[in-house]
């Protein structure tokens, strides 16, 4: 009786308020995010990636331009992978999940970020997922921190518990339309230890929505693991 009711609530709401594909805008008639069109375009990240940061490497290869040879040994995130590619539709999804608050999207990231999670090993030592943090005023702004709601997601599948263990101490320029090399420096100091947080001799996955250039995690692995932090990975929805 009671999912006999929920139908047809269901119906008066989808009559007035009609869901809509967040990518294309066509009318969807179940609740779905994406038209069938626009979620036969969303993609998986897959094919030969660089074996430290994801990358997808078009000629093969064991790792990209930025990761081979003694390079690798200088960073501290030793492990990166994305679920799905930023195209366009997926692009919509966390643009509509980020500035228009669409919570209801978290869970779908969660779920393709959880099959990501399972297909590696290296994420089965963590002893700890940890958001990346966004500044204090931005988030009293958008009322929430996108990588703490996909982690807290995230956590309740896979089992791994969340914790905020890093703290934004500068309101940087977004990185976005930046080149590498000005990104590494946008983001250079802008994270810290949050305190009474202890760290040393235990493994943390980093969580993100998007990765792009790799430094913003790099720059948070760089804080955890100057904390004592056995080892540092990271794990985003999506990969630009």
């Amino acid at each position: 009786m009671k999912y006999k009711i929920k139908i047809i609530i269901d119906k008066i709401v989808s009559f007035f308020l009609p869901r809509t594909c967040f990518c294309c805008g066509v009318d969807l008639k179940n609740k779905t995010l994406l038209c069938e069109k626009c979620f036969k375009k969303v993609e998986f990240v897959k094919g030969m990636l660089c074996q430290r940061c994801g990358v997808p490497l078009k000629s093969g290869g064991k790792y990209c331009y930025n990761c081979r040879g003694s390079k690798a040994s200088k960073y501290k995130c030793s492990f990166i992978r994305s679920a799905l590619q930023f195209n366009e539709p997926t692009r919509a999804l966390v643009h509509a999940f980020k500035y228009e608050k669409y919570l209801n999207i978290a869970p779908y990231f969660a779920e393709v970020m959880y099959r990501t999670y399972r297909k590696y090993p290296e994420y089965r030592e963590a002893d700890f997922l940890v958001p990346v943090p966004i500044y204090k005023s931005r988030q009293r702004k958008r009322g929430f921190n996108q990588a703490e709601v996909l982690a807290k997601h995230l956590g309740k599948i896979c089992g791994t518990p969340v914790l905020n263990a890093l703290v934004r101490t500068k309101n940087t320029e977004s990185q976005t339309k930046l080149p590498r090399e000005q990104r590494k420096e946008n983001v250079l100091g802008a994270f810290a230890l949050a305190k009474g947080v202890e760290v040393k001799g235990q493994a943390f996955i980093l969580i993100d929505d998007v990765c792009t250039t790799s430094a913003t995690l790099e720059e948070c692995a760089r804080v955890l693991k100057e904390a004592g932090a056995r080892e540092v990975l990271a794990l985003t929805a999506l990969r630009e």
